[in-house]
Protein backbone atom coordinates (compact mmCIF):
# COMPACT_ATOMS: atom_id res chain seq x y z
CA UNK A 1 0.00 0.00 0.00
CA UNK A 2 1.23 3.34 -0.91
CA UNK A 3 1.56 6.44 1.09
CA UNK A 4 -0.90 8.47 -0.21
CA UNK A 5 -3.38 5.50 0.99
CA UNK A 6 -2.03 6.37 4.45
CA UNK A 7 -3.40 9.45 6.41
CA UNK A 8 -2.39 9.82 10.04
CA UNK A 9 -5.39 11.19 12.44
CA UNK A 10 -4.48 14.90 11.64
CA UNK A 11 -4.56 14.37 8.17
CA UNK A 12 -0.44 13.68 7.09
CA UNK A 13 0.74 11.36 5.29
CA UNK A 14 2.41 8.14 6.63
CA UNK A 15 5.04 5.68 5.42
CA UNK A 16 6.15 2.82 6.62
CA UNK A 17 9.28 2.75 8.35
CA UNK A 18 11.70 0.07 10.63
CA UNK A 19 12.05 1.35 13.85
CA UNK A 20 14.27 0.19 16.80
CA UNK A 21 12.36 0.37 20.09
CA UNK A 22 14.47 -1.15 22.34
CA UNK A 23 16.70 -4.33 22.19
CA UNK A 24 15.51 -7.32 20.25
CA UNK A 25 12.42 -4.70 19.23
CA UNK A 26 12.72 -3.57 15.70
CA UNK A 27 9.14 -2.79 14.00
CA UNK A 28 7.55 -2.11 10.55
CA UNK A 29 5.48 1.05 11.74
CA UNK A 30 3.13 3.24 9.66
CA UNK A 31 4.67 7.26 10.65
CA UNK A 32 4.33 10.48 9.47
CA UNK A 33 6.13 11.33 6.00
CA UNK A 34 9.48 12.82 7.32
CA UNK A 35 8.94 16.96 6.86
CA UNK A 36 12.42 18.37 5.36
CA UNK A 37 13.74 21.59 7.16
CA UNK A 38 14.67 24.66 5.06
CA UNK A 39 18.00 22.75 3.61
CA UNK A 40 16.98 19.51 3.95
CA UNK A 41 15.43 17.17 0.83
CA UNK A 42 12.94 14.86 1.17
CA UNK A 43 14.50 11.62 -0.45
CA UNK A 44 12.57 8.55 -1.38
CA UNK A 45 14.63 5.40 -0.94
CA UNK A 46 15.16 3.19 -2.76
CA UNK A 47 17.71 0.35 -1.76
CA UNK A 48 19.48 0.58 2.01
CA UNK A 49 21.96 -1.85 2.87
CA UNK A 50 22.19 -3.34 6.67
CA UNK A 51 25.23 -4.29 8.16
CA UNK A 52 26.67 -5.38 11.42
CA UNK A 53 26.15 -2.41 13.03
CA UNK A 54 22.72 -2.73 12.68
CA UNK A 55 21.93 -6.30 13.74
CA UNK A 56 24.31 -5.28 16.58
CA UNK A 57 21.81 -2.45 17.78
CA UNK A 58 18.93 -5.18 17.42
CA UNK A 59 20.73 -7.81 19.40
CA UNK A 60 22.35 -5.45 21.90
CA UNK A 61 21.49 -2.46 22.03
CA UNK A 62 21.10 0.28 22.23
CA UNK A 63 24.88 0.92 21.24
CA UNK A 64 25.37 4.20 19.26
CA UNK A 65 21.76 4.93 19.83
CA UNK A 66 21.85 7.05 22.36
CA UNK A 67 20.65 6.19 25.92
CA UNK A 68 19.98 9.87 27.27
CA UNK A 69 18.58 12.66 25.22
CA UNK A 70 20.77 13.29 22.17
CA UNK A 71 21.94 17.35 21.58
CA UNK A 72 20.31 17.47 18.20
CA UNK A 73 17.61 14.99 18.41
CA UNK A 74 16.52 15.72 21.65
CA UNK A 75 14.62 11.85 22.22
CA UNK A 76 15.89 8.74 22.22
CA UNK A 77 13.62 5.92 20.44
CA UNK A 78 12.12 5.05 18.80
CA UNK A 79 15.00 5.89 15.98
CA UNK A 80 14.64 4.86 11.73
CA UNK A 81 17.42 2.52 11.24
CA UNK A 82 19.62 2.50 8.26
CA UNK A 83 22.88 4.36 7.08
CA UNK A 84 23.51 2.58 3.36
CA UNK A 85 21.07 4.51 1.89
CA UNK A 86 20.20 5.40 -2.06
CA UNK A 87 17.14 7.59 -3.11
CA UNK A 88 16.09 9.76 -5.50
CA UNK A 89 14.78 13.56 -4.50
CA UNK A 90 10.96 13.82 -4.25
CA UNK A 91 11.60 17.66 -2.92
CA UNK A 92 14.18 19.45 -3.24
CA UNK A 93 15.56 22.00 -0.12
CA UNK A 94 13.14 24.83 -0.27
CA UNK A 95 17.07 27.04 0.53
CA UNK A 96 17.60 26.43 -3.22
CA UNK A 97 20.83 24.35 -2.19
CA UNK A 98 21.30 20.62 -3.40
CA UNK A 99 20.26 18.68 -6.27
CA UNK A 100 16.84 19.15 -7.70
CA UNK A 101 13.58 16.82 -7.67
CA UNK A 102 14.33 13.38 -9.59
CA UNK A 103 17.88 13.26 -9.14
CA UNK A 104 19.40 10.22 -7.53
CA UNK A 105 21.45 10.24 -4.93
CA UNK A 106 23.68 9.34 -1.74
CA UNK A 107 22.16 11.11 1.08
CA UNK A 108 24.66 12.55 3.89
CA UNK A 109 24.42 10.45 7.56
CA UNK A 110 27.36 12.40 9.66
CA UNK A 111 25.64 15.22 10.81
CA UNK A 112 28.11 17.50 12.89
CA UNK A 113 27.01 20.70 14.65
CA UNK A 114 28.92 22.90 12.26
CA UNK A 115 30.30 25.01 15.01
CA UNK A 116 33.03 23.52 17.62
CA UNK A 117 37.14 23.37 16.50
CA UNK A 118 36.48 19.94 15.14
CA UNK A 119 33.90 20.89 12.62
CA UNK A 120 35.29 23.80 11.67
CA UNK A 121 38.43 21.78 10.72
CA UNK A 122 35.86 19.64 8.53
CA UNK A 123 36.50 16.90 11.34
CA UNK A 124 32.65 16.61 11.73
CA UNK A 125 32.83 12.62 12.23
CA UNK A 126 34.73 13.77 15.80
CA UNK A 127 32.21 16.29 16.89
CA UNK A 128 31.20 15.88 20.38
CA UNK A 129 27.56 16.68 19.42
CA UNK A 130 27.89 13.96 16.14
CA UNK A 131 24.39 12.47 14.57
CA UNK A 132 24.69 10.02 12.90
CA UNK A 133 20.76 9.16 10.38
CA UNK A 134 19.96 5.66 11.15
CA UNK A 135 21.70 5.45 14.88
CA UNK A 136 20.81 8.78 16.63
CA UNK A 137 18.38 10.46 13.96
CA UNK A 138 15.78 8.66 11.48
CA UNK A 139 17.68 6.82 8.90
CA UNK A 140 17.11 5.15 5.60
CA UNK A 141 14.99 2.08 6.52
CA UNK A 142 11.80 3.63 5.33
CA UNK A 143 10.06 4.74 2.03
CA UNK A 144 11.52 8.09 2.82
CA UNK A 145 14.00 10.12 4.85
CA UNK A 146 14.90 13.47 4.71
CA UNK A 147 18.52 14.79 4.67
CA UNK A 148 21.36 17.81 4.23
CA UNK A 149 20.74 19.06 0.73
CA UNK A 150 24.12 20.11 -0.17
CA UNK A 151 25.95 16.88 1.11
CA UNK A 152 23.61 14.44 -0.83
CA UNK A 153 26.01 12.68 -4.10
CA UNK A 154 24.18 12.90 -6.87
CA UNK A 155 24.88 9.28 -8.38
CA UNK A 156 26.39 9.34 -12.53
CA UNK A 157 24.14 8.21 -15.44
CA UNK A 158 24.65 4.60 -15.74
CA UNK A 159 25.35 3.48 -12.29
CA UNK A 160 22.76 0.90 -10.91
CA UNK A 161 20.80 2.42 -7.90
CA UNK A 162 21.49 -0.91 -6.47
CA UNK A 163 25.28 -0.42 -6.72
CA UNK A 164 25.22 2.92 -5.96
CA UNK A 165 23.58 1.66 -2.53
CA UNK A 166 27.41 0.36 -1.55
CA UNK A 167 28.69 3.82 -1.60
CA UNK A 168 28.64 4.25 2.52
CA UNK A 169 30.70 0.88 3.01
CA UNK A 170 32.76 1.53 0.11
CA UNK A 171 33.47 5.16 2.04
CA UNK A 172 34.53 3.18 4.85
CA UNK A 173 37.09 1.07 2.87
CA UNK A 174 38.49 5.03 1.34
CA UNK A 175 38.42 6.44 4.76
CA UNK A 176 40.35 3.28 6.65
CA UNK A 177 43.20 3.63 3.83
CA UNK A 178 43.25 7.16 3.93
CA UNK A 179 45.01 6.62 7.20
CA UNK A 180 48.27 5.26 5.39
CA UNK A 181 51.10 7.61 4.38
CA UNK A 182 50.96 5.72 0.95
CA UNK A 183 49.48 3.10 -0.78
CA UNK A 184 51.52 2.79 -4.01
CA UNK A 185 53.21 -0.26 -4.18
CA UNK A 186 52.45 -0.81 -0.29
CA UNK A 187 52.49 -4.75 0.89
CA UNK A 188 48.57 -4.91 2.78
CA UNK A 189 46.91 -7.36 4.82
CA UNK A 190 43.38 -7.17 5.50
CA UNK A 191 42.13 -9.20 8.71
CA UNK A 192 38.09 -9.68 8.30
CA UNK A 193 36.82 -10.56 4.45
CA UNK A 194 33.13 -9.45 5.17
CA UNK A 195 31.65 -6.74 2.94
CA UNK A 196 33.87 -4.26 4.78
CA UNK A 197 37.39 -6.29 4.19
CA UNK A 198 36.51 -7.46 0.62
CA UNK A 199 35.65 -3.41 0.05
CA UNK A 200 39.04 -2.20 2.23
CA UNK A 201 41.04 -5.19 -0.34
CA UNK A 202 39.46 -4.08 -3.51
CA UNK A 203 39.75 0.05 -2.15
CA UNK A 204 43.43 -0.62 -1.77
CA UNK A 205 44.35 -2.76 -5.21
CA UNK A 206 42.79 0.48 -7.22
CA UNK A 207 45.08 2.39 -5.73
CA UNK A 208 48.20 0.71 -6.45
CA UNK A 209 48.78 -1.44 -3.37
CA UNK A 210 49.40 -5.06 -3.39
CA UNK A 211 47.38 -6.97 -1.44
CA UNK A 212 49.11 -10.26 -0.47
CA UNK A 213 46.64 -11.27 2.45
CA UNK A 214 43.25 -12.11 3.04
CA UNK A 215 42.15 -13.29 6.75
CA UNK A 216 38.88 -15.05 7.56
CA UNK A 217 37.62 -17.79 9.22
CA UNK A 218 35.11 -18.89 6.60
CA UNK A 219 35.99 -20.36 3.23
CA UNK A 220 33.80 -18.75 0.68
CA UNK A 221 34.51 -15.38 1.98
CA UNK A 222 38.46 -16.16 1.56
CA UNK A 223 37.83 -17.53 -2.09
CA UNK A 224 35.54 -14.87 -3.06
CA UNK A 225 38.84 -12.47 -1.94
CA UNK A 226 41.44 -14.55 -3.53
CA UNK A 227 38.82 -14.31 -6.75
CA UNK A 228 39.07 -10.14 -6.44
CA UNK A 229 42.39 -10.16 -6.59
CA UNK A 230 44.47 -11.36 -2.89
CA UNK A 231 47.26 -13.52 -3.18
CA UNK A 232 46.63 -15.51 -0.25
CA UNK A 233 43.72 -15.97 1.79
CA UNK A 234 44.38 -17.86 5.20
CA UNK A 235 42.27 -18.61 8.44
CA UNK A 236 43.10 -17.26 11.36
CA UNK A 237 45.31 -20.07 13.14
CA UNK A 238 46.95 -20.55 9.85
CA UNK A 239 47.91 -16.81 9.79
CA UNK A 240 49.16 -17.09 13.87
CA UNK A 241 51.41 -19.40 12.19
CA UNK A 242 52.47 -17.47 9.61
CA UNK A 243 53.31 -14.62 11.34
CA UNK A 244 56.88 -14.21 11.96
CA UNK A 245 57.54 -16.44 8.67
CA UNK A 246 55.64 -13.49 6.50
CA UNK A 247 57.90 -10.74 7.35
CA UNK A 248 55.45 -8.49 8.13
CA UNK A 249 52.66 -6.09 5.98
CA UNK A 250 53.01 -2.51 5.97
CA UNK A 251 49.66 -1.89 6.40
CA UNK A 252 47.09 -4.06 7.85
CA UNK A 253 43.34 -3.25 8.28
CA UNK A 254 41.16 -4.99 10.92
CA UNK A 255 37.61 -5.41 9.89
CA UNK A 256 36.24 -8.20 11.44
CA UNK A 257 35.93 -7.20 15.59
CA UNK A 258 36.40 -10.66 16.71
CA UNK A 259 38.25 -11.79 19.26
CA UNK A 260 41.73 -11.81 19.05
CA UNK A 261 41.74 -10.21 15.38
CA UNK A 262 43.29 -7.09 16.80
CA UNK A 263 46.19 -8.58 17.95
CA UNK A 264 46.34 -10.95 14.73
CA UNK A 265 46.73 -7.96 12.80
CA UNK A 266 49.26 -6.08 15.23
CA UNK A 267 51.73 -9.26 14.51
CA UNK A 268 50.97 -9.45 11.18
CA UNK A 269 52.75 -5.49 10.76
CA UNK A 270 56.05 -5.38 10.00
CA UNK A 271 58.54 -3.15 11.93
CA UNK A 272 57.32 0.21 11.62
CA UNK A 273 54.26 -0.63 10.08
CA UNK A 274 50.89 0.49 10.59
CA UNK A 275 47.67 -1.35 12.13
CA UNK A 276 44.06 0.43 11.10
CA UNK A 277 41.27 -1.02 13.26
CA UNK A 278 37.48 -0.77 11.71
CA UNK A 279 36.23 -3.36 13.92
CA UNK A 280 34.21 -2.85 16.76
CA UNK A 281 33.82 -5.03 19.36
CA UNK A 282 31.91 -4.92 22.94
CA UNK A 283 34.35 -6.39 24.85
CA UNK A 284 38.38 -5.25 25.51
CA UNK A 285 41.24 -6.88 23.64
CA UNK A 286 44.31 -8.23 24.59
CA UNK A 287 47.12 -6.71 22.71
CA UNK A 288 50.93 -6.80 22.93
CA UNK A 289 52.21 -3.34 24.00
CA UNK A 290 55.90 -4.45 24.56
CA UNK A 291 56.09 -5.30 20.22
CA UNK A 292 53.75 -2.29 19.67
CA UNK A 293 56.36 0.09 21.32
CA UNK A 294 59.62 -1.63 20.10
CA UNK A 295 58.90 -2.51 16.92
CA UNK A 296 57.53 1.42 16.49
CA UNK A 297 54.25 0.59 15.20
CA UNK A 298 51.69 2.44 14.74
CA UNK A 299 47.87 1.62 15.68
CA UNK A 300 45.38 4.31 14.63
CA UNK A 301 41.13 3.58 14.69
CA UNK A 302 39.14 4.54 11.56
CA UNK A 303 35.42 5.66 11.76
CA UNK A 304 32.88 7.99 10.72
CA UNK A 305 33.43 9.28 6.81
CA UNK A 306 33.45 12.68 5.53
CA UNK A 307 30.26 13.09 2.02
CA UNK A 308 33.06 14.74 0.15
CA UNK A 309 36.37 13.72 1.38
CA UNK A 310 35.17 9.76 1.34
CA UNK A 311 32.39 8.79 0.27
CA UNK A 312 32.89 11.08 -3.45
CA UNK A 313 35.64 8.91 -4.12
CA UNK A 314 33.96 5.74 -3.03
CA UNK A 315 31.30 6.96 -5.32
CA UNK A 316 33.84 7.55 -8.38
CA UNK A 317 35.38 4.30 -7.78
CA UNK A 318 32.28 2.44 -8.31
CA UNK A 319 30.61 4.79 -11.16
CA UNK A 320 34.34 4.46 -12.61
CA UNK A 321 34.50 0.39 -12.70
CA UNK A 322 37.12 0.52 -10.82
CA UNK A 323 35.95 -0.83 -7.62
CA UNK A 324 33.22 -3.77 -8.82
CA UNK A 325 30.55 -4.03 -5.70
CA UNK A 326 27.64 -6.20 -7.95
CA UNK A 327 28.80 -9.34 -6.23
CA UNK A 328 29.02 -8.31 -2.94
CA UNK A 329 25.24 -8.32 -3.18
CA UNK A 330 24.02 -11.59 -1.85
CA UNK A 331 20.43 -10.83 -0.49
CA UNK A 332 17.86 -8.46 -1.56
CA UNK A 333 14.69 -8.14 0.86
CA UNK A 334 11.91 -6.06 1.28
CA UNK A 335 11.31 -3.50 3.66
CA UNK A 336 8.54 -5.58 5.34
CA UNK A 337 10.98 -8.47 5.72
CA UNK A 338 13.97 -6.47 7.44
CA UNK A 339 13.26 -7.84 10.85
CA UNK A 340 12.68 -11.82 10.04
CA UNK A 341 15.00 -12.30 7.13
CA UNK A 342 17.50 -9.43 7.25
CA UNK A 343 18.68 -10.09 10.78
CA UNK A 344 18.24 -13.48 10.60
CA UNK A 345 20.41 -13.80 7.53
CA UNK A 346 22.91 -11.68 8.80
CA UNK A 347 23.41 -13.29 12.12
CA UNK A 348 23.44 -16.95 10.41
CA UNK A 349 26.72 -18.00 9.32
CA UNK A 350 25.95 -19.92 7.23
CA UNK A 351 23.85 -18.19 4.80
CA UNK A 352 27.10 -16.44 3.91
CA UNK A 353 25.73 -12.68 3.80
CA UNK A 354 28.00 -10.25 2.23
CA UNK A 355 25.56 -7.24 1.39
CA UNK A 356 22.13 -7.46 2.47
CA UNK A 357 19.61 -4.59 0.35
CA UNK A 358 16.43 -3.72 1.78
CA UNK A 359 14.21 -2.75 -1.24
CA UNK A 360 11.96 0.23 0.51
CA UNK A 361 9.74 1.17 -2.37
Amino acid sequence: MGFDDHRDASGGEQVIAARWHARGDVRIEDVPRPVPAPDEALVQVLWCGICGTDLEEYREGPIAIPVVPHPRRGSVAPIVLGHEIVGVVHTAAADGSGPPAGTLVIPDVVIGCGTCSWCLRHEEGLCPSLAVRGQTEDGGLAEYMVARASTCLQVPDGVPAEHAALTEPTAVAVRALRKLDRLVGARIAVVGAGAVGQLVARVAAASGARVELVVDTRPARRERAQRGGATETLDPSTAWSRVHSAGGYDAVIECSGGDGALALALALARRGGTVVALGIKSRPDELDTTSLVLAEKRLVGSAAHLWDDDCRPALDLIASGRVEVGDLISHRISLAAVVADGFGILADPTAEALKVLVDCR
